[in-house]
């Protein structure tokens, strides 16, 4: 009898320590939202906000992987952001050869002429960024820009974005955008994650965007 009541009270305290612990669980992580815009106001889409300190746990253990597409002579997407040792691989939907490489160099690579969806990965084990193009499509560009971990959002059509389950702590972050005059360092913003975080504003100053080449720009062979 004595070791029934034991047990009962012994899983009466374990219960009690779990209701105890669980608003606590609740607040060890933080949705951060917000919105990224330029000096009147306007939202700003494809704009990229990550942490640039994040905690040691924020790394996977297992790599990710991410596509970069090649659509109608585009890559697909324009912008890809990656955390830090995502397996990126090229494939080619188009029914003509490409040449895919980059010069960067953070991480240069070269995929000789192809066309079909059996190609090597490229593995992206630094953080910044990355300028890939195509070698016989001149017209064709894109940017991967590799966060320093899985911490990081692209802003809506409306340069809105959210950033989920930021564990508690202090953070740096920064906002991003391939046509920004700010520079990064500038961009950072201090927080503290201890339950509900208030909403944050980026403002970033943009250059004019380059006008766009039309898809038969400069083509030679291999068309």
């Amino acid at each position: 009898m004595k070791h029934i009541v034991k047990n009962s009270l012994w899983q009466w305290n374990f219960l009690v320590l779990l209701l105890t612990m669980h608003p606590i669980a609740l607040a060890t992580a933080a949705d951060i939202t917000g919105k990224v815009v330029d000096d009147q106001g306007n939202g700003i889409p494809q704009a990229v906000v990550f942490v640039q300190n994040p905690p040691p746990q924020a790394l996977p253990k297992t790599p990710r992987k991410a596509t970069l597409d090649q659509v109608d002579k585009q890559f697909v997407p324009r912008l890809l952001p990656i955390a830090i040792g995502t397996e990126v691989q090229f494939p080619n939907h188009d029914q003509i050869h490409h040449h895919v490489y980059s010069f960067s160099r953070l991480k240069s690579f070269d995929l000789p002429l192809y066309k079909g969806e059996a190609t090597p990965a490229v593995t992206f084990d630094q953080p910044g960024i990355i300028t890939v193009g195509c070698n016989i499509h001149d017209w064709m560009s894109a940017t991967i820009l590799i966060a320093p971990s899985q911490y990081f959002a692209l802003t809506d059509a409306n340069g809105h974005f959210s950033l989920p389950d930021l564990p508690s702590g202090s953070y740096s972050l920064v906002a991003w955008h391939e046509h920004s005059r700010v520079k990064l360092a500038d961009t950072a913003q201090q927080i503290q994650v201890e339950g509900k975080v208030p909403e944050l504003t980026f403002t970033l100053t943009l250059k004019p965007a380059p006008a766009a080449r039309p898809a038969n720009s400069g083509q030679r062979g291999y068309q």
